[in-house]
C-alpha cells in the first residue's frame, strides 16, 4: 500500500529534492515520475528547479533536459480573470532582472473558435505593466494580442537599447503613436506592425538607425517616413481600399520595396507608384484586382516580381536598367520568391536581363502571342534570357492559328522550360512548339519532376524543332546530359537519339555551337 503519496504535497517536495543528483540527471527522479499518476504530478509540480550543467554528459543534454523540465511546467490557459496577476508579477520580476529579448503573446481564448473544447471565462485583454516602458536593457521587444501600458504617451519611454521592435494586433488610439515610439528608441532597425488598429498614419521622421519597416494588414491612410537609412519597405493590405498616401522620397538607401495590395478598380493607381521610391532597385508587387493597365516608370529598378491579373498587353515599362523581371499569373505561386534566399542587384552592366515567367494551367496560344509581342516592346528591356514554369496540364490548341501570324521568333540566348505535371507528351510537345514559335534561343533547357526517358519524344521533338532554326553551315546543334554518368556533355544526332535516355535524366539541354571553318 503507498502511504508516502498521501502525505502533504510540502513532505513530499522535501523527500524528492533529497533524491541524488551529485552523480548526473535526477535519473532517481525520473523513476519516481513513473511509479503513480499522483507521483507525475508531484515531480511536474517540483517547486526547486536546480540545473547544473557539470552533472551532464554534453551540452545538447543539458538544454533538452531543461527545456523537457520547464515545459512540464508551463501554464498555457489562464482560466479565470484573476489569473492574469499572476502575469504581471512574472513580467515583471522578468523586467527586473534586465532581460534583454521579450515576447508577450497573450490570447483570450474566448475569442478563439478553436479553442471551444477549453472552459474558460471571458477574460478582458492583458495590459501591459507601466514598468514595460522603463526597461532601457531591452534590445528585442514583440507584444502580441496586448493592451500598451495605462501610462503611454503619458509617461517618457527609456527604450534606449531597443533595435527590434513588433506590434502585433494591438490598439493604438493616437495618430502620433508610431511616432512618439519610434523617437523613444533611438537606436531602432527594425520595426514590425501586424494587425494593428486605431491610428491612421504611420509617421516616423528623423530617424537615423530605421532599416527594416513591415506594416502588415493594419488599415493605414499615410505612410510617411523620414528616415536615411530605411533600406526594406513592406506594405500588405487586404480589401480594395486603395493604396495609401506614401511619402518616402527623402528615404535615398530605400532599395527594395514589396507592396501587397489591390487599388480601387478602373484606375491607373500604380502610374505614379514608382514617384514614392526614387531609388527602388527591387520591387515585389503583388495585387488581386486589375486596373486599366500598369505602367511603371523607374531608372534605378533592377529587378521586379509581379504577381496580377494584368495580361501582358497591359504591362508597360520605361525601366532601362531592368535586369530581372518575374511574371506570374498563377493564384498557387502568389509570390514565387517566397522563401528563396535572392540577393538585390547592384551592378548590372555585366548581367543580361532575364524574364521568369509562372504561367498556370489555363495557358493557350493567345497567351503565346501576348508573350511575343511583349518581347517587341520598346520598353528600355531588352530581354536575353527567358525562364518559363509551365503546368502543361492540357493540351494547348489553335497553334495553327499562331503559325500563320506573320511573326518571326524572338532571337534570345537561352531560353529554360521547366514542365512541372507529368502529362502525356503530347501536351508537353505543344507547349515546346508554341515556345519555339515565340522565340529563337542559342540555348534550351528543359527540366521536369519526372525523366526524360519516360517521355523521349518530347526530346527528340525539340531537337528537331531547333535544327530547323539552325543557321545552315554556320550552327550545329549539341545536346547535353548533366546527369549522364559518362560525361557531362554528349553530342548526339538525331539518329543515336533512338538510343536509351539517361534513365535519372530530368534535366536536359540543347545547345547551338558554332561551326569552325577549317583554313584552305
Amino acid at each position: 500500500m503507498d502511504r508516502i503519496s498521501h502525505l502533504p504535497e510540502p513532505i513530499l517536495h522535501r523527500i524528492l529534492c533529497c533524491l541524488n543528483t551529485l552523480d548526473g540527471p535526477p535519473a532517481e527522479r525520473v523513476r519516481m515520475s513513473v511509479l503513480s499518476k499522483t507521483w507525475f504530478r508531484l515531480t511536474a509540480s517540483y517547486p526547486f528547479l536546480d540545473f547544473k550543467i557539470d552533472n551532464f554528459t554534453s551540452r545538447e543534454s543539458f538544454f533538452k533536459y531543461v527545456e523537457h523540465i520547464v515545459n512540464r511546467c508551463l501554464v498555457r490557459y489562464l482560466l479565470q480573470p484573476a489569473e492574469l496577476d499572476i502575469v504581471n508579477r512574472c513580467l515583471e520580476l522578468v523586467l527586473q532582472k534586465g532581460v534583454r529579448v521579450l515576447m508577450i503573446n497573450i490570447i483570450n481564448l474566448s475569442d478563439v473558435p478553436e479553442s471551444a473544447s477549453v472552459s474558460v471565462s471571458p477574460i478582458t485583454k492583458y495590459r501591459l505593466p507601466n514598468i514595460l516602458l522603463s526597461v532601457s536593457v531591452l534590445k528585442s521587444l514583440t507584444i502580441f494580442h496586448c493592451d500598451l501600458p495605462s501610462s503611454f504617451m503619458l509617461d517618457a519611454l527609456r527604450f534606449k537599447s531597443l533595435i527590434k521592435l513588433g506590434l502585433a494586433y494591438v490598439r493604438i488610439d493616437d495618430d502620433e503613436g508610431i511616432k512618439y515610439l519610434t523617437t523613444s528608441c533611438p537606436l531602432l532597425q527594425q520595426f514590425h506592425v501586424i494587425g494593428c488598429s486605431g491610428f491612421k498614419r504611420f509617421c516616423v521622421h528623423g530617424h537615423q538607425n530605421l532599416q527594416n519597416v513591415w506594416i502588415y494588414n493594419t488599415p493605414v491612410e499615410i505612410i510617411d517616413i523620414e528616415a536615411p537609412n530605411l533600406s526594406d519597405l513592406f506594405v500588405a493590405e487586404e480589401g480594395e481600399t486603395g493604396q495609401p498616401q506614401m511619402n518616402l522620397a527623402s528615404c535615398k538607401k530605400l532599395t527594395k520595396v514589396t507592396y501587397h495590395g489591390n487599388p480601387l478598380a478602373n484606375t491607373n493607381a500604380f502610374t505614379d507608384f514608382l514617384s514614392n521610391f526614387p531609388f527602388v532597385e527591387n520591387l515585389s508587387l503583388v495585387t488581386s484586382s486589375k486596373c486599366n493597365n500598369l505602367k511603371l516608370s523607374s531608372h534605378s529598378l533592377r529587378t521586379l516580381v509581379l504577381y496580377s491579373p494584368y495580361d501582358l498587353e497591359d504591362i508597360e515599362f520605361n525601366t532601362p536598367n531592368l535586369v530581372l523581371f518575374v511574371y506570374t499569373c498563377n493564384p498557387r505561386l502568389r509570390n514565387p520568391l517566397a522563401g528563396k534566399q535572392w540577393s538585390p542587384v547592384r551592378d548590372s552592366t555585366h548581367l543580361k536581363a532575364c524574364m521568369q515567367c509562372y504561367t498556370d494551367e489555363f495557358i493557350d496560344a493567345i497567351w503565346f502571342q501576348k508573350l511575343r509581342l511583349f518581347l517587341d516592346k520598346n520598353n528600355g528591356f531588352k530581354i536575353s534570357n527567358l525562364y518559363i514554369h509551365a503546368i502543361c496540364s492540357q493540351k494547348l490548341t489553335e497553334l495553327d492559328t499562331l503559325k500563320a501570324i506573320e511573326l518571326l521568333p524572338y532571337e534570345l540566348e537561352h531560353v529554360e522550360l521547366h514542365l512541372d505535371t507529368h502529362e502525356e507528351s503530347l501536351a508537353h510537345i505543344g507547349f515546346v512548339d508554341a515556345v519555339l514559335w515565340c522565340c529563337r534561343p542559342r540555348s534550351l533547357t528543359l527540366r521536369s519532376s519526372f525523366s526524360f526517358e519516360e517521355q523521349s519524344d518530347v526530346v527528340k521533338f525539340t531537337y528537331e524543332k531547333l535544327l530547323k532554326q539552325e543557321d545552315q553551315g554556320h550552327t550545329y546543334t549539341q545536346i547535353v546530359w548533366p546527369s549522364s554518368p559518362e560525361a557531362q556533355k554528349l553530342s548526339r544526332n538525331l539518329k543515336s537519339l533512338s538510343m536509351p535516355l539517361p534513365r535519372e535524366g530530368k534535366t536536359v539541354s540543347f545547345i547551338k555551337e558554332e561551326v569552325i571553318q577549317e583554313a584552305s
